[in-house]
């Protein structure tokens, strides 16, 4: 595999922040849909939502091909709070809606940075992207004096899992979620690497 030479930055600038939550929709669709609904709904209410500080982006030729949604230290990648639902969906709606959003919450280790997500934009898959974004991620961590990083994968990603393993991370457990079952998801297998 040919990688890219890639440019990683840390955050977001809200020129980017459109990108960024089309790369995002693009990835997550098949668990945003029944929640967010459409793409352009989808896409305006992710606008909204994700925290740039909370985010590395690789850049090639200037453009925004991957993004690594992070949680640590209380910040979140998707800041998912009840009045932004209400003010998208209305109150009855956005608290339903609200609702299903917090099935994907998950605790996260003390001295732990948690990688909530790596979205890679469809045509640069395969080449080197979120392996860049996996290794800068880890390096983010270290800098920032976290004990590990922690990645909670479904089984509906065994192509990420695989590049997980292969690039160091381990595996440390695997919990049923049947509450997700309606978004394609069963299980989440717990992958950790020391830094």
């Amino acid at each position: 595999m040919k990688l890219l030479p890639l440019q990683i930055h840390q955050g977001l600038h809200p020129a980017q922040l459109q990108r960024a939550a089309q790369l995002y929709f693009e990835t997550f669709r098949q668990q945003i849909n029944p929640i967010l609904g459409a793409e352009s709904r989808a896409i305006a209410f992710l606008r909204q939502a994700i925290n740039p500080q909370s985010a590395l982006t690789a850049r090639y030729d200037g453009i925004m091909v991957g993004l690594a949604g992070l949680r640590f230290d209380g910040q979140q990648f998707l800041q998912l709070q009840l009045p932004l639902f209400i003010r998208h969906f209305g109150w009855l709606l956005g608290r339903i809606r609200f609702r299903q959003a917090t099935l994907f919450e998950r605790p996260l280790p003390a001295g732990q940075l948690a990688l909530d997500s790596l979205t890679v934009a469809p045509d640069m898959r395969g080449q080197g992207v979120g392996t860049g974004l996996l290794n800068a991620v880890v390096e983010f961590a270290s800098r920032k004096g976290f004990e590990a990083v922690c990645i909670q994968v479904p089984n509906t990603a065994p192509a990420f899992y695989r590049l997980c393993r292969r690039l160091g991370f381990n595996y440390t457990e695997t919990q049923n979620w049947p509450a997700l079952s309606s978004f394609g998801i069963t299980t989440f297998t717990t992958l950790t690497k020391t830094v």
